[in-house]
């Protein structure tokens, strides 16, 4: 795949999911990251044992996930020592991201005022919970309680009177990553006119707002959530479940012109032309009975015979899938959006890729645009001594900052 950041600098001075996931998209992207953390290692390394996944130093496929096309460096950045390796770092750098929260970073002198005196080129990026500004802006924000919880998300995505969701560790996050990701690139656009940096935001609760800006709308008028599937906002735009257990998500945006085509396919002809049903207003005033109508007929096929009827009709749908049956979804894996990923130990674990692809002609096959993953998730400082030497240290001042705890090297 055409790397378009080639010969960006990134210093990631990030944890768990959000911070990392952003750095892991430059990485792709072709930019040279490298994944700063301290020399007791990203806490993110261990969240994947809470999902039942491998943790160990040889095979962490979750930290991968978000570390990969990385280099790392483990410093001590409560030393003087450590705090002047990374200043030294920063110098050359084009960017620097973090998502250690504001009143960490001012007691290290790396919020952006700080660093904006010293280095006017570089890009000073920024995930947090909550924001800048406001009541919780110093709050701990991770994405189940930031983008799922005070968004309205966690609650109003939910079936109608059931409880909350159990949201899915790492999905608000990764989705926030990608936005910064973007303003980032914006940023090195308008470095590459006047060659200065700037300060770039995002939050998880604004991720969400803005993921959520349809309802954020529609609610103002009348439109309330949750909903129940048994009174949708339309009986076409609905999940039924088909006879085998398995579910199909029909998506009919054009009532008027794909209802009667519904019924017919379905065995209903009896029903089209059905004044209740046949247009997008009367289906709406008839929800639950065109609900009612749709459930019988799904229930007589299974999944896989429904999914061939709708499709041969051409009507929008698709089966709801487990995130399992993902992983051996031909669509995904034709494209590549779920790769092999071998692990340190040999091992192979499925992941997934980023989504944004590049190219400078048009790709005659899906290898032309395919993501790599060059490299594992460093381990703790993996690449330490390489990563110093490149900014001039001696053998013998690593050793020091060694001997010191300034600098851990993983052996």
């Amino acid at each position: 795949m055409f790397q378009p950041l080639k010969g960006v600098k990134v210093i990631d001075l990030t944890y768990f999911v959000a911070g990392p996931g952003t750095a892991r998209i430059l990485a792709d992207w072709g930019a040279d990251v490298i994944k700063v953390e301290p020399p007791f290692g990203d806490p993110g390394r261990g969240t994947g044992a809470t999902m039942s996944a491998p943790a160990t130093m040889n095979c962490n496929p979750f930290y991968t996930a978000y570390n990969a096309n990385k280099r790392g460096l483990a410093l001590n950045l409560k030393t003087d020592e450590g705090k002047a390796i990374l200043g030294k770092m920063l110098e050359t750098a084009d960017v620097f991201v973090s998502s250690y929260r504001t009143g960490a970073l001012k007691r290290l002198g790396l919020d952006y005022d700080t660093l904006s005196k010293k280095y006017p080129q570089l890009i000073w990026a920024q995930i947090n919970g909550f924001g800048d500004f406001g009541p919780a802006k110093d709050n701990p924000g991770f994405d189940t309680v930031a983008f799922w919880a005070r968004s309205g998300t966690m609650m109003d995505i939910a079936e109608k009177d059931t409880s909350p969701i159990n949201p899915p560790i790492g999905f608000g996050d990764a989705t926030t990553s990608c936005s910064l990701s973007g303003g980032i690139c914006a940023a090195l656009y308008q470095k590459a006119k006047t060659g200065k940096g700037c300060k770039v935001m995002v939050s998880l609760f604004s991720q969400a707002i803005w993921n959520a800006s349809a309802e954020m709308v529609s609610t103002q008028y009348g439109d309330q959530y949750p909903k129940s599937r048994k009174e949708a906002v339309s009986p076409v735009i609905n999940s039924f479940k088909c006879s085998d257990g398995g579910w199909i998500f029909l998506s009919i945006l054009e009532p008027d012109r794909y209802n009667d085509k519904l019924m017919e396919v379905l065995g209903r002809s009896d029903l089209v032309g059905d004044p209740r049903f046949c247009t997008a207003a009367a289906s709406k005033e008839h929800c639950s009975e065109m609900i009612e109508v749709l459930e019988g007929e799904f229930a007589k096929h299974t999944q896989a015979e429904m999914d061939k009827i709708l499709t041969d009709a051409d009507i929008a749908h698709e089966k709801i899938q487990h995130f399992a049956e993902v992983l051996t979804d031909p669509q995904a894996n034709e494209n590549k959006y779920v790769v092999p990923v071998e692990n340190f130990d040999g091992t192979v674990t499925k992941q997934a890729m980023t989504p944004i692809r590049f190219c400078e002609k048009e790709p005659e096959s899906v290898d032309d645009i395919a993501p790599t993953v060059k490299c594992q998730a460093p381990k703790i400082g993996q690449d330490s001594e390489a990563i110093l030497k490149e900014y001039g240290y001696s053998e013998a001042d690593i050793q020091k900052f060694v001997d010191d705890k300034v600098v851990h090297i993983e052996k």
